[in-house]
């Protein structure tokens, strides 16, 4: 009999067993498509069978995870790129509304409408038709200006709204990493569905920073910032937060600076993600158009030069064509002292009449229309008084770099994208589940549970016959 209660208590623990690899099994079915879910592969485990010592044998199920930590940090890598990239194309795709070289577009056409005038001009300097001509053109350019400063400014402020909301996400993300470490510690082991949600977090988190996760003690894991800064360890958080850099010295909008909890300086370790694209439009691409940091901005640089080239002339040339020559006065204004605001505070000297219009180069020898036809031809000689361009050319030079730097954002987000694919096919190829082999699995499981079913049977029967042989 007791060899009967040992085989039958043998058969009741396989019977066991193939059931928790049944229930691991319609667990992997049933998420086959939840993200971040890695299949769970019942492994059977033999025990001794030493019927002396009372050891009955049979089987035991133990999950194993497939989960690969090494597709998981590849699939981490590039959607952090992704991220970079993706980003990039987003901020900086909003700059091409403000520089477009077409003729049609605002600063272009003003700039035509301002030497055409002073062409026009040069042909009747004393004509009162054509000085308010000039002075209408000169105004409408420092209007186009100012309008594409006040767009840039608009650009960076929601640029920076998008900055400060990147690191709110990564703070919600890191605090539910926490969450996770913090749930282990109430649990026997591993849940594969609180696993699921880690991997999907970490996943998001990646996209949002360059960041480096190791496995701790007991299934907790630690996230470090540019595998350097912790993030998170155990139960510890350390957030993230937006600093304006006093750096600045008043010279435009200060940079963006990302700071820990203790207030440590950790810009320079975000090298990927969208936080470091973000960073990179606000604090590199814009302020080289617009002003800001230590840059002055091409668009300020325009104007400047503008300003002063048109204003020196002038100030060279005479109201009058004739003895006793009387100085020309300033066409344009700007806030002296702040180079990075010039295009913004741009305007048409206010003080300024048609007939203070300086036409005349008094020479030797004087011409009455000198001054004018130097201005009409300002813009179209092969040298100009921006950085040896023109202004038109300058401007185009803007356009361009504007343009150069959406193209390759978006050419490097498709490429990305792309390799992001491969990195999660991986992946899944590695840790997915794969219905077919679930559902032979299945097929298995249930004809060794009836097997196993059968020699239950077998037992009680002959268990029985004994029970009445006896009697």
């Amino acid at each position: 009999m007791g060899s009967l209660f040992s085989a039958l208590n043998s058969a009741s623990s396989a019977l066991d067993a193939f059931q928790r690899a049944v229930d691991v099994t319609q667990n992997n079915v049933t998420n086959a498509n939840t993200p971040g879910y890695a299949a769970q592969v019942p492994i059977f485990v033999s025990q001794d069978f030493q019927s002396t010592n009372g050891l009955s044998g049979g089987v035991v199920e133990q999950t194993q995870d497939t989960r690969n930590q090494f597709a998981d940090t590849a699939v981490q890598q590039q959607l952090s790129l992704q991220g970079l990239y993706q980003q990039l194309q987003s901020s900086l795709t909003p700059l091409q509304n403000v520089f477009d070289v077409s003729s049609s577009s605002a600063i272009p056409s003003a700039f035509n409408q301002l030497f055409s005038a002073f062409s026009e001009w040069s042909t009747d300097p004393s004509n009162v038709v054509s000085q308010t001509a000039v002075i209408s053109a000169a105004q409408q350019t420092a209007s186009a200006l100012q309008t594409a400063a006040s767009a840039l400014s608009n650009i960076r402020g929601a640029t920076v709204q998008q900055l400060q909301s990147t690191v709110a996400q990564i703070n919600q993300d890191i605090g539910q990493v926490q969450t996770y470490n913090a749930s282990l510690a109430q649990q026997s082991g591993p849940d594969p569905g609180a696993q699921a949600q880690l991997e999907t977090t970490l996943e998001d988190l990646s996209g949002l920073a360059n960041v480096q996760v190791l496995s701790g003690i007991g299934g907790t894991v630690t996230v470090l910032l540019g595998g350097q800064t912790p993030l998170v360890i155990g139960t510890q958080v350390n957030t993230l937060q937006v600093q304006n850099d006093a750096t600045n010295a008043g010279n435009g909008p200060p940079n963006q600076s990302i700071v820990d909890s203790n207030g440590n300086d950790v810009t320079s370790q975000i090298t990927s993600g969208s936080l470091s694209g973000v960073l990179t439009a606000v604090n590199d691409v814009i302020p080289s158009l617009a002003g800001g940091g230590q840059q002055v901005g091409g668009l300020n640089t325009l104007a400047q030069g503008l300003a002063d080239t048109v204003n020196n002339l002038l100030a060279q040339g005479s109201t009058t064509a004739t003895p006793p020559y009387q100085t020309g006065v300033p066409l344009f204004t700007y806030t002296a002292g702040s180079p990075a605001s010039v295009a913004s505070t741009l305007n048409v000297n206010p003080a300024m009449t048609p007939s203070q219009l300086a036409a005349t180069n008094p020479g030797p020898p004087p011409v009455s229309n000198g001054i004018a036809l130097q201005l009409a031809a300002l813009d179209s000689g092969t040298s100009g008084p921006v950085n040896g361009l023109s202004f038109t050319q300058y401007f185009g030079t803007l356009v361009s770099q504007v343009g150069t730097a959406v193209s390759n954002a978006s050419n490097n987000a498709t490429a990305q994208t792309q390799l992001v694919a491969q990195a999660k096919s991986l992946q899944q190829q590695l840790s997915g589940v794969n219905l077919d082999e679930e559902a032979v699995r299945l097929v298995q499981l249930q004809s060794s549970y009836q097997a196993a079913s059968k020699v239950v049977t077998v037992i009680d029967e002959l268990t029985q016959s004994l029970i009445n042989m006896v009697q």
